[in-house]
């Protein structure tokens, strides 16, 4: 037994077609690095020594499959192998979690948007001691928390691109569901590309065209009609009446067969209604009350003081936690719009080419019943990236 160099390599895409040719080195080694991923065919042949062909071999994100041959020269006809690689890695020592597109779509969720919720699923997961993760205006980091490492130790990435945030280090832009080939956690040991935070690196690559057209549509609802009062509601207080509704769609479709291939993603959210409103009053005895002490008792001081109490409406409280707790419903409207697009094109046997553009638009309108406590929010963000292979 001896190595071959000169052995021609073929890779070949089952769902694109698109094709990688390699050659064996001196040493008999090959290499094809950033294959796209899915299902191949890989076969090896040598002049005088037939050729040998495995099927289905599954490349993954962010892994090495390593596909051996053994070259016979008493053997002339094709030899095909059925049955993917083993699945003991052997290149990398990195700790990770992974979720397939299969399995993502299998898992149940009430929110066809929330890609992190995926991670739920993952050994070492840690439940974070504060609210309001993965919205910048509550400055409480990602939810993604691994080995006690903080709500702000994460880094993210869609299809190789930085997707953090620059101010609360969360994830930038939200992912629909329907549009992730494979979604992966690496929470130890991984390699320096990987070297922005210190804790866990969240990896989202998306699906792409191939030569059949593919899809799905999906619609969530959640209606408050549908679910039963509260138990802290206050007895006799109006139950706030609010809906969400998610909708969206994905096509994957072949433009040139086996060249160019597009993905094409449309989801929209809409939430508005009411949510349940408690607030503290000032009593009239304290309205009447000094409310600066000596020294601090200006006419500008004063302005200021009564500007803020003017900011309360004429409201009567109504709650029996407390003579001054008025307890009632608020009114939003909270719509989100993502949309983005993937195009992949097989430029030549050596070279691909593919680009993903992604637009989010997120708007937070909410009522005031205290002037200026309700803030006007109007986001849009945008994401480019492209890749070259060559």
């Amino acid at each position: 037994m001896a190595v071959l160099p000169g052995v021609t390599v073929v890779i070949k895409n089952m769902d694109t077609g698109s094709e990688r040719t390699v050659v064996t080195n001196e040493a008999g080694l090959y290499t094809a690095p950033f294959v796209q991923i899915g299902r191949y065919t890989v076969t090896a042949s040598l002049t005088s020594f037939g050729t040998v062909t495995r099927e289905g071999i599954q490349v993954s994100l962010n892994d090495a499959s390593v596909v051996d041959f053994k070259l016979d020269p008493r053997v002339t006809d094709t030899v095909t192998v059925q049955g993917d690689v083993t699945p003991i890695n052997l290149t990398r020592s990195e700790v990770k979690s992974s979720l397939t597109a299969e399995q993502i779509m299998d898992k149940p969720t009430l929110n066809a948007g929330n890609f992190l919720s995926l991670a739920d699923t993952f050994p070492g997961l840690q439940e974070n001691p504060t609210s309001g993760q993965n919205n910048p205006t509550a400055s409480s980091g990602s939810s993604i928390n691994f080995n006690n490492t903080g709500t702000r130790g994460a880094t993210f990435q869609i299809n190789g691109v930085n997707n953090d945030d620059s101010s609360e280090n969360q994830n930038r832009q939200g992912v629909a569901l329907s549009t992730i080939q494979e979604f992966q956690i690496l929470k130890n040991g991984y390699s320096s590309e990987f070297g922005r935070g210190d804790g866990a690196v969240v990896l989202v690559q998306t699906k792409s065209g191939t030569n059949q057209l593919r899809g799905d549509a999906y619609v969530y609802r959640q209606d408050s009609s549908w679910n039963a009062r509260t138990w802290f509601a206050v007895p006799g207080s109006a139950k706030p009446v609010n809906q969400r509704t998610q909708y969206g769609a994905t096509a994957g479709f072949p433009v040139i067969q086996n060249k160019l291939f597009a993905f094409l993603n449309a989801d929209t959210t809409k939430r508005d209604g009411e949510n349940g409103y408690t607030r503290d009053l000032f009593l009239p005895s304290e309205l009447n009350a000094p409310r600066l002490t000596r020294g601090n008792d200006t006419p500008a001081n004063r302005a200021f003081i009564d500007s803020v109490l003017a900011r309360f409406p004429a409201l009567t409280p109504n709650d029996a936690r407390s003579p001054r707790t008025y307890a009632g419903v608020v009114g939003f409207n909270q719509p989100d719009y993502d949309y983005s697009g993937r195009l992949d094109w097989n430029v030549s046997d050596t070279q691909t080419l593919t680009g993903r553009y992604q637009w989010t638009h997120q708007l937070r309108e909410n009522e005031d019943i205290i002037l200026g406590e309700a803030t006007l929010q109007d986001n849009t963000q945008q994401n480019l990236g492209m890749t070259w292979t060559h």
